[in-house]
């Protein structure tokens, strides 16, 4: 890779992921650890030190020159009403994310349910932001529209987030640089070149990310497969053991009706559930691989200094 030694290649993964700290990030202290009337708080300074601990590595490497951290936040990733209806509760934990809010740019980092990096990361150009309404009232969000027409919802902001975002946000927009992208657009996590839709590949350093058609193929195949496949281990058991159970009670129905012992609405019932089942983990699969989930998780960043 790149020309370098497997040795050398290690020692400078380990060195730049031991290296950066928090007390490295360019922080505005003034604006992160302050609340919504710029009151300088202890408890917001523990929290937004507890939250971006986990992404310094990452954030020394993706941030720009001149580019301070203003304030991050948890949220919920972007989800549409129907991913909403069919997922439900547990949607809340699988589509957790940080929104990490810069002098610059929104960074989105899609994270697991401890809030711990995913390596996936998305930017939104506070130029590229049309409007924007941040509504407390049901699913508490922040509610962007592009300069490309393209609405999204940000979910389960806390309050105090949301007063805080009231008082940063207006400015930073209205003074934002649009981008060619003009919405969210993905960025690769190794070298942090801006990703093509539908493409899994980085035009770049050509990191390999998990495609649609592999989410699929493993669907199709295997119980459970799409979702150990984009890294979602529990959704993955709890779809097996439900497909599995749903297998044999289909087999042993076709059984019976073949003897003329069981009924055969009740078959096709149970082909119907089975077929829903299996397209619902389809639907997700291809959802979760949107995120831009490496293959290869033990990459080495590229500094931007570094030459591809």
């Amino acid at each position: 890779m790149f020309g370098f030694p497997i040795k050398e290649r290690r020692e400078a993964k380990m060195n730049f992921f031991m290296r950066p700290s928090v007390s490295d990030l360019p922080i505005n202290q003034g604006i992160c650890f302050s609340n919504h009337k710029n009151k300088y708080e202890e408890n917001s300074k523990k929290i937004q030190l507890k939250l971006l601990k986990n992404f310094a590595p990452f954030l020394k490497q993706i941030l720009e020159p001149d580019e301070e951290i203003l304030y991050v936040v948890k949220a919920c990733s972007p989800a549409s009403l129907f991913e909403q209806i069919i997922t439900g509760w547990i949607l809340y934990y699988i589509k957790r994310c940080a929104l990490i809010f810069t002098n610059k740019r929104i960074l989105h980092l899609p994270t697991k349910i401890n809030f711990s990096p995913k390596n996936s990361a998305a930017q939104v150009r506070y130029g590229d932001i049309g409007s924007f309404k941040i509504d407390g009232f049901g699913g508490r969000v922040l509610a962007l529209m592009y300069r490309s027409g393209v609405k999204e919802k940000f979910y389960y902001i806390k309050s105090k987030d949301r007063k805080k975002l009231k008082t940063i946000l207006p400015l930073l927009v209205s003074h934002g640089i649009p981008s060619e992208m003009k919405q969210r657009h993905h960025l690769c996590p190794r070298c942090t070149a801006p990703l093509l839709k539908d493409e899994f590949s980085c035009p770049d350093c050509r990191l390999e990310f998990k495609n649609a058609a592999q989410a699929l193929k493993l669907s199709l195949l295997f119980p459970g497969g799409g979702y150990f496949y984009t890294g979602h281990p529990v959704l993955g058991i709890a779809d097996a053991v439900t497909e599995a159970v749903l297998l044999i009670a289909l087999v042993v129905g076709l059984v019976d009706g073949f003897e003329g012992t069981g009924p055969w609405p009740a078959v096709i019932m149970l082909a119907i559930v089975l077929l829903l089942e299996k397209l619902i983990t389809i639907y997700h699969a291809r959802n979760f691989v949107a995120e831009y989930i490496p293959v290869d998780q033990d990459f080495t960043p590229i500094r931007r200094s570094q030459s591809v």
